[in-house]
């Protein structure tokens, strides 16, 4: 699974993020991630081009909804950084609750994500 930071990062033309994508069989896209995306694309000078650029990625990724099993480890995994003092941003903690509701890995390059007990986390 893809978190936005490592959409950027292939977007950059970061070797590794590009290897990691390259190489896997399916790429698992949150919807989070494509809304983020689209945020920034409103704010972009290009957006034409970065559009082109989501939708060719979009078409390769397999997009992933928020369901309500989801939404019940959300509030487990929200409660248990709250308690910590180790929260991390409310968007990012969808994306890591949808990956290890399906049992994934996530790439990403934000290491606040390293903070998520039973995440299979993937720094770029």
């Amino acid at each position: 699974m893809i978190d936005t930071s490592a959409v950027i990062s292939l977007f950059r033309g970061l070797a590794s993020a590009g290897e990691c994508f390259n190489a896997a069989r399916e790429v698992w896209m949150p919807v989070t991630v494509l809304g983020e995306l689209h945020c920034g694309l409103r704010k972009c000078g290009c957006p034409v081009k970065e559009s082109l650029r989501i939708a060719e990625l979009r078409d390769r990724c397999l997009l992933i909804p928020i369901d309500e099993e989801t939404a019940m480890q959300y509030a487990r995994v929200h409660g248990d950084l709250e308690r910590a003092g180790a929260m991390i941003p409310i968007n990012d903690l969808w994306i890591a609750t949808l990956a290890m509701r399906h049992g994934l890995p996530l790439l990403a390059k934000d290491d606040h994500f390293s903070r998520v007990d039973g995440l299979d986390f993937v720094a770029l």
